[in-house]
């Protein structure tokens, strides 16, 4: 399509635009993909939620393990007596009991410990008499990771160490004086007000969560046991939560990335082949020149391109349209013209007197068809003009054709008409008198195809909510290929050479009689069509209409 556009810009018409450059198809949908990479700032909130959720969590489950074991201890206060060192203190309490007292505050500490977690229990005085457990996490087994982790970690490993902070089992667990001394916490559970803390380790390591309980004995506090744990386990849980979102998210993003690029791979192909079909299809005069051939893929590219391929279709068929009627043109200006001209060469030669008058006749006969011919060629135009302002009213179709069918059989006596109406009204809502022009040009188009006395047959019924006027001639059959086509503008069947003595030709024909047959059934809602006889022996042209009733409803 190019090179038309050249020659419109040739020819004088307004130069073309420079395309604008833009982003293809597959840029945009990579664009669009980019959407996906919104998922993990939206997950990395929801992990980071999950997390305060778990630290939460381990903080209860941690005053719940002091909570049981200072429960354990109530009222018990000989387990908490200070250990024995010197002869003079085994002379006042028997030997061996606070090791017995120790060993089962160990006990009891050993059924209610987890495994990564520390318990210990001080006095009043802040004398530690109890430490029990590490910090550490029990060892586990080594796992073989397997091949989806593997690339995972070769893939994604450098990513999350840039964005994820590794939890470390090498910080140093000791416990330090002023946690015993100054400790917050174990400051409110020795005045019998349990409570939590949150402190780093010495090396700045990891981060230990505290809970602290008052061991009572009666109304008075004794003692107080405090379970320490290590954040890490949450931690762990925490980057590897992220780990499988962030993964699950690559891995979407990558395939939908793909899926779009190949989607609009082939959407842009598709387009691609559609642009060069209808360029293919046109030559630089304007013409269709080859067939289109349209998709039939059942979506809105194939749409398109079938739409493409009816307005091929349509645009060919208006430039044989435009060519036919130079010829029919031609040939209906051609016979005017001759009598027109030998008529002024015979005034021309011929002496005056009386014989000049038939010339002068023939001349103006000439002049009549040629005014004839420009009057056809513009009663269409007019036609569809007229239409658009004509009001419409509520009449009877078988009162008006009976009343057109009276003066058809005065104007052509030599002519035969069989009428057959309906004995009830056929109310219809347009225009009566567009109507009778639609039944003259029906009856004009049937009388130029039979002879005269054959009947012409006008039929009106109703079918449904349809009201239907048939006009049935014996003739020659319509050809096969123009039976979809002589309801298009300057299309005849008629044949070229001269018509028979007992039907002279008094009008020229362009082929506009039944176009303004179906300009006026579509005006009125209806539907032309034509077809050949049964017996093969004649044609019949039908227009149907909506009733009035069927139309309001409608």
């Amino acid at each position: 399509m190019n090179a038309p556009r050249a020659s419109a810009s040739a020819s004088g018409g307004a130069t073309p635009q420079p395309a604008r450059a833009g982003l293809s198809i597959r840029t945009r949908a990579l664009l669009v993909s980019l959407v996906l990479l919104a998922i993990p700032f939206v997950g990395y909130g929801y992990v980071r939620e999950i997390e305060r959720v778990l630290q939460a969590a381990q903080e209860q489950t941690v005053i719940a393990t002091a909570r049981a074991v200072a429960t354990a201890l109530h009222d018990r206060p000989k387990l908490l007596e200070r250990r024995i060192d010197t002869e003079a203190s085994a002379a006042v309490y028997p030997r061996g009991t606070t090791v017995a007292a120790t060993q089962e505050i160990e006990l009891i500490i050993r059924g209610l410990r987890r495994s990564g977690s520390r318990i210990w229990v001080i006095d009043q005085d802040r004398r530690l008499l109890v430490l029990e457990g590490s910090l550490r996490p029990d060892p586990r087994p080594a796992v073989e990771p397997d091949l989806w982790d593997r690339i995972q970690n070769a893939v994604l490993g450098p990513l999350f160490a840039l964005l994820l902070e590794r939890p470390r089992e090498d910080f140093d667990d000791a416990l330090p004086e002023e946690v015993l001394s100054g400790g917050r916490a174990v400051d409110n559970a020795l005045t019998g007000v349990p409570a939590t803390r949150w402190r780093e380790t010495v090396d700045k390591r990891a981060v230990i969560l505290a809970a602290a309980h008052p061991i009572w004995n009666g109304t008075e506090v004794i003692g107080a046991v405090v379970v320490e744990e290590s954040t890490n386990r949450v931690l762990s849980l925490r980057n590897r939560a992220f780990e499988q979102l962030l993964t699950t998210t690559v891995a979407v993003f990558v395939l939908g990335a793909l899926v779009l690029f190949l989607f609009a791979t082939r959407l842009s192909r598709r387009l691609s082949r559609l642009r060069d079909e209808a360029e293919h299809a046109i030559d630089a005069r304007g013409r269709v020149h080859r067939a289109f051939r349209a998709e039939r893929d059942r979506d809105e590219i194939g749409d398109l391109s079938r739409s493409f391929g009816t307005v091929l279709d349509r645009l060919a068929e208006y430039n044989d349209y435009l060519e036919r009627m130079a010829d029919r043109l031609s040939h209906e200006l051609r016979t005017p013209i001759a009598v027109v001209s030998s008529s002024l060469d015979n005034l021309r030669t011929a002496p005056g007197g009386a014989g000049s008058q038939v010339y002068i006749q023939r001349a103006e006969e000439g002049v009549r068809r040629l005014n004839a011919i420009l009057t056809r060629m513009s009663e269409a135009r007019r036609l569809a003009e007229t239409l658009k302002g004509t009001e419409r009213e509520r009449f009877d179709l078988a009162r008006i054709v009976s009343g057109c069918v009276a003066g058809y059989a005065a104007t052509f006596p030599h002519d035969r008409f069989d009428l057959r109406l309906p004995q009830h009204p056929v109310e219809l809502d347009g225009a009566p008198d567009l109507i009778a022009q639609l039944l003259d040009k029906l009856v004009d188009n049937a009388r130029e195809f039979s002879a005269p006395g054959d009947p012409i047959e006008i039929v009106v019924d109703v079918e449904w909510d349809w009201a239907r006027i048939a006009v049935s001639n014996v003739g020659p059959p319509l050809p096969d290929a123009m039976a979809g086509q002589i309801f298009e503008s300057m299309v005849s069947v008629r044949p070229t050479a001269a018509p028979a003595p007992e039907r002279p030709r008094s009008e020229p024909h362009l082929g506009l009689g039944l176009f303004i047959v179906r300009l006026i059934a579509e005006f009125h809602g209806g539907r032309a069509a034509a077809r050949n006889q049964p017996d093969g022996k004649g044609v019949t042209v039908e227009v149907a209409f909506p009733l009035a009733g069927a139309r309001a409803a409608g």
